[in-house]
C-alpha cells in the first residue's frame, strides 16, 4: 500500500510539474466541485433517516429537535404530513444533487480534454523543438506513441484522479453518518473494508505498473509494424511480405490486448472483492443482532440507514480502488509525458540565457557577402571518429559550390550543420559575420532546402509548394512565381485544376522530375537566398536527371547554390568543387575530376 501511495504521490507531483498554471486554477475549481458532490452524496444517504423513522416511529419523529421547529413552524398535525414534507425534501434534493452530479461530470470531463489537447500540443512542440538529431534517433513509432498513447494516458489519471477523490469525500462523509447512527456496525464494516483493501493490494499490486508498461512497449511496436507496411507498401508488395508485417501487427495487439485484459481485471476485481466481503459481513452481523436486539424498530432503522449507506460507500470504495490501479497502470505514460516537457523546460532556460539578434537589426539582414565555416568538428553521438574534423571553407554570395565524396565521407552532414539542423561540436558558420546560430528563424529565411527524397502531402500543388503556409495566408504569385523559376509553370498550367491539383500522399500522381521540381518550387517559395541542394538528382535516370538539371543551373548567379553530389555529371556547371575526404573539404578542379 505505502508503495502505490508512493507513485500516486509521484503521479501528483509530474502533474503539477506538467499542468500550467491556468490549468492548476481551473484544477483547484473542479476539486472544490467534487467536495461540494461528495458532501450532496453524503446528505442524500442521511436524508433517508427521518423517512425511515416516520414509519417506524413517527411520535419520536415529531418531537425530534431536528424536525419538531419544522413541525411548529408550518403547523404540521400529523405525521402524515411530516412524511409528505420529508419526501417533497428528499425529491428535491435528490434532484438537486443529480444536477449537480451531471454539471461535475461535464466540468471535470472538459477538464481533462483541455489538458489532454494542451499537452498534446505541448508534447509536439517539444519534438519539434529538440532539433533534427532528435528525429534521427527516435522512431516515428515513439513519437506518435508519445503523442497519441502517452498524452491519452495522462487524461486518464487525471479523470481517475477526480473520480478518486469525489468517491473518497462520498466514503468519508458517509462513514462519518454510520458511526453517529450505529458506531458498532460501522467499525465492523470499517475492518473489513481495509481487509478487503489490503486483500486487493496484495493480488494485484506489483502487476499494474508492469502491465502498463507492456501496453505502451506493445502499442509502440504495432505503430512501427503500421508505418512500415505503409510506407514501404510498394517495397512489400512487389517481394510479396504483406503476411509478414501482418503477423508482426498481430502479434503486437496480442501482446497489448493480453496486458489490457489482465489491467482491467486488476482494475475491476476490488470492487467485487469488497462487495462479496462486505455485504457477507454485514449479513452475517444483521443475523447474529436480529437474534438478540429487543428493540426492534430502532434496530430496522439503524439498520436501513446502514444497508442504504453500504450501497453507497461499496461501489464507491470500489471505484477508488479501481482508480488507484488505473493511476498506478498509467504511470509509465505519465513519467514518458513528464521526460518530455522537462526537456523543454531546459530548452526555454536555456534559450532565455542566450543572447538574440532581434528587432529592427534582425530585420535589416541579408545575405550580401559571404558564408564562412571555421573549424568545423561535428561527430555523431556514440561513434568514436569525428565526420568532418576542422573543417574551413568559404562560400561567396552567388557562387555554386558542390561537394562530392565518398558515402558516408559527411557530405550530407556538412549540408545539415549548414542548414543548422545539426550542431558541430566545435567550430561556427558565419553570415557577413552573423552567427547563424544566433539568427534563429532568420536563418531560416536566407536558406532553401532540396532533399532527396521530398515528401509531398496529399494536398493540392498550391499548399505542397507553400508548404506549413496557412492557405488563407498562401501567395499566388510568390507560388507562380517559384514554379516559374523551377521550370514547371508551363506543366502547371497545362493541368484541368492548376494549382488546386491534387499532387497525392508522397506525390505519387507526379513522376520523379516533376516532384524533384516541386521541392524546388518549394524551396524557392519563401525567396531564399541560398539554396541546399541534397542527392536532389541521384535517384533520377539520366533523362530526367537533365530535365530537372536544367532548372537548378537556371538558378546560377541569381541564387548561392550548395550541391550535394554522388553524380559528377551533376555538379559539371558548378564555380567550385569540393571533396569532403578526411573530414576536410578538399578544393578539386573539373580538369581533375574529367569534368
Amino acid at each position: 500500500m505505502k508503495k502505490e501511495l508512493q507513485k500516486i504521490a509521484d503521479a501528483v507531483g509530474k502533474l503539477n510539474f506538467i499542468m500550467t498554471a491556468n490549468q492548476k486554477r481551473i484544477g483547484c475549481i473542479v476539486f472544490i466541485m467534487s467536495i461540494v458532490y461528495a458532501v450532496l452524496e453524503t446528505f442524500g444517504v442521511s436524508i433517508i433517516f427521518p423517512l425511515l423513522q416516520a414509519f417506524l416511529n413517527p411520535e419520536g419523529l415529531m418531537k425530534s429537535k431536528y424536525v419538531s421547529p419544522f413541525v411548529q413552524a408550518l403547523h404540521l398535525e400529523s405525521y402524515r404530513e411530516v412524511i409528505f414534507l420529508v419526501c417533497i425534501g428528499i425529491i428535491l434534493i435528490y434532484i438537486f444533487k443529480n444536477m449537480f452530479g451531471l454539471l461535475y461530470t461535464w466540468v471535470s470531463n472538459k477538464y481533462a480534454c483541455k489538458v489532454h489537447r494542451e499537452l498534446s500540443i505541448q508534447i509536439l512542440n517539444a519534438y519539434m523543438r529538440q532539433g533534427y538529431s532528435f528525429f534521427v534517433e527516435t522512431s516515428s513509432a515513439r513519437l506518435l506513441n508519445g503523442l497519441g498513447e502517452d498524452v491519452s494516458s495522462v487524461y486518464n489519471i487525471i479523470n481517475y484522479a477526480f473520480i478518486l477523490l469525489s468517491k473518497a469525500f462520498t466514503i468519508l462523509g458517509t462513514a462519518i453518518l454510520i458511526i453517529i447512527v450505529t458506531p458498532s456496525m460501522s467499525i465492523t464494516l470499517l475492518a473489513l473494508v481495509i481487509f478487503c483493501f489490503a486483500l486487493s493490494q496484495l493480488l494485484f499490486r506489483r502487476s499494474m505498473t508492469k502491465y502498463g508498461k507492456l501496453v505502451r512497449e506493445y502499442n509502440s511496436m504495432a505503430y512501427q509494424a503500421s508505418l512500415e507496411a505503409i510506407q514501404g507498401s510498394k517495397e512489400v508488395l512487389v517481394t510479396n511480405r504483406q503476411k509478414y508485417f501482418v503477423n508482426q501487427y498481430e502479434k503486437c495487439l496480442i501482446g497489448s490486448n493480453k496486458a489490457t485484459i489482465r489491467n482491467a481485471i486488476g482494475a475491476n476485481a476490488p470492487a467485487y472483492i469488497i462487495e462479496a466481503v462486505c455485504v457477507t459481513g454485514l449479513m452475517t452481523l444483521i443475523a447474529v443482532r436480529v437474534l438478540h436486539e429487543t428493540d426492534v424498530a430502532s434496530m430496522l432503522s439503524q439498520l436501513s440507514v446502514i444497508a442504504i449507506a453500504a450501497f453507497r460507500i461499496l461501489p464507491a470504495l470500489g471505484s477508488v480502488l479501481s482508480c488507484v490501479n488505473s493511476i498506478v497502470y498509467n504511470a509509465p505514460s505519465l513519467a514518458a509525458s513528464y521526460e518530455t516537457i522537462a526537456l523543454v523546460r531546459k530548452l526555454d532556460e536555456m534559450e532565455e540565457g542566450e543572447q538574440q539578434i532581434q528587432g529592427e537589426e534582425l530585420e535589416r539582414i541579408q545575405f550580401s557577402g559571404e558564408l564562412t565555416l571555421s573549424h568545423i568538428t561535428f561527430r555523431y553521438p556514440r561513434r568514436d571518429t569525428a565526420v568532418l574534423d576542422d573543417l574551413n571553407l568559404r562560400i561567396e554570395k552567388g557562387t555554386s559550390v558542390a561537394f562530392i565524396g565518398a558515402s558516408g565521407a559527411g557530405k550530407t552532414t556538412l549540408a545539415d550543420i549548414i542548414l543548422n539542423l545539426l550542431e558541430p561540436q566545435q567550430g561556427e558558420i558565419l553570415m557577413d559575420g552573423y552567427n547563424i546560430k544566433k539568427l534563429r528563424g532568420q536563418w531560416n529565411k536566407i536558406v532553401g532546402y532540396v532533399p532527396q527524397s521530398v515528401y509531398l502531402t496529399d494536398a493540392s500543388i498550391r499548399r505542397n509548394i507553400a508548404f506549413g503556409v496557412e492557405e488563407s495566408e498562401i501567395d499566388d504569385e510568390k507560388v507562380w512565381n517559384a514554379l516559374e523559376m523551377a521550370q514547371l509553370k508551363p506543366f502547371v498550367e497545362g493541368l484541368a485544376d492548376g494549382l488546386d491539383t491534387v499532387v497525392g500522399e508522397w506525390g505519387i500522381q507526379f513522376s520523379g522530375g516533376q516532384r524533384q521540381r516541386v521541392a524546388i518550387a518549394r524551396a524557392l517559395y519563401g525567396e531564399p537566398d541560398i539554396i541546399i541542394l541534397d542527392e536532389a538528382t541521384s535517384a533520377l535516370d539520366n533523362e530526367t536527371e537533365t530535365a530537372v538539371m536544367e532548372s537548378i543551373d537556371a538558378l546560377q548567379g541569381i541564387k548561392t547554390l550548395i550541391i550535394v553530389a554522388h553524380r559528377l555529371t551533376t555538379i559539371r556547371n558548378c564555380d567550385k568543387i569540393y571533396e569532403i575526404r578526411d573530414g576536410k573539404a578538399v578544393p578539386r578542379s573539373k580538369e581533375e575530376l574529367g569534368l
